[in-house]
């Protein structure tokens, strides 16, 4: 796939960090001070996704108690967050212990009305896609339950081995079956998320770069995030 997505066929570390009260352009300074010499990579751009789950939010669950074994399922474009999307990709995000990785799969463009939007335009749209076998039956398994999206900016150390991306001006919005509310997202202005990525061949190098972070390191699910805050309902 083109565009600057990033393809996975192996597993590696995702170590999340948060930076509370830290704006993104003094964050980016630590970065770029790093003995690991971050330069910029890409674009910075905007990062928009559907988040799905089982009807009795087995992934929610699964990462609430901290599921060693996991998946996430989420419909990811880049760009405005309503209207013609163009290029739009099917991730699986599979997690196996500290390690994680994800299968993906281009989809057909389709029209995000926030005025119109029900859950029969993702079923038609899953019912379009050129799905393997396997995927279409897990698909058919799951329904829209978030959608959010948030600012990006690429960074990667001088030897390409570790990448570092920062996300801030996160929203989320509810997504429900019965209807969908666009107008009120729930935002996290004043929180900067830092994760960086590496393959496990050098996780043992990897301390000379977090111990030089003043960042906090958390666990930080954006899914988690804006469902526990829309299912507060949920006993838990």
């Amino acid at each position: 796939m083109s565009n600057g997505y990033t393809e996975l066929n192996n597993y590696r570390f995702e170590r999340k960090f948060v930076a509370p009260n830290m704006s993104r352009l003094a964050t980016e300074m630590v970065i770029k001070q790093n003995q690991a010499f971050f330069n910029p990579v890409y674009q910075p751009r905007r990062i928009n996704n559907i988040y799905f789950d089982t009807p009795g939010l087995d992934c929610f669950f699964d990462n609430l108690f901290g599921n060693g074994n996991r998946w996430k399922c989420r419909l990811r474009w880049y760009g405005e967050v309503f209207g013609k999307i163009e290029m739009p990709v099917l991730e699986f995000k599979i997690k196996k212990g500290l390690v994680g990785t994800k299968r993906s799969f281009r989809m057909p463009a389709f029209n995000f009305d926030k005025h119109q939007f029900t859950f029969r335009d993702i079923e038609q749209l899953f019912e379009e896609a050129a799905l393997p076998h396997d995927i279409r039956e897990r698909v058919a398994k799951v329904q829209p339950v978030l959608l959010n999206s948030y600012n990006r900016s690429y960074f990667v150390s001088m030897n390409k081995r570790y990448r570092i991306t920062v996300d801030d001006k996160l929203e989320y919005y509810n997504l429900r079956r019965g209807w969908n509310h666009f107008g009120r997202p729930f935002t996290e202005d004043f929180k900067t998320v830092v994760e960086l990525k590496y393959d496990q061949e050098w996780n043992k190098e990897v301390d000379m770069i977090t111990n030089q972070f003043p960042f906090r390191l958390d666990k930080n699910s954006k899914f988690l995030s804006g469902m526990s805050h829309f299912r507060s309902e949920i006993a838990v």
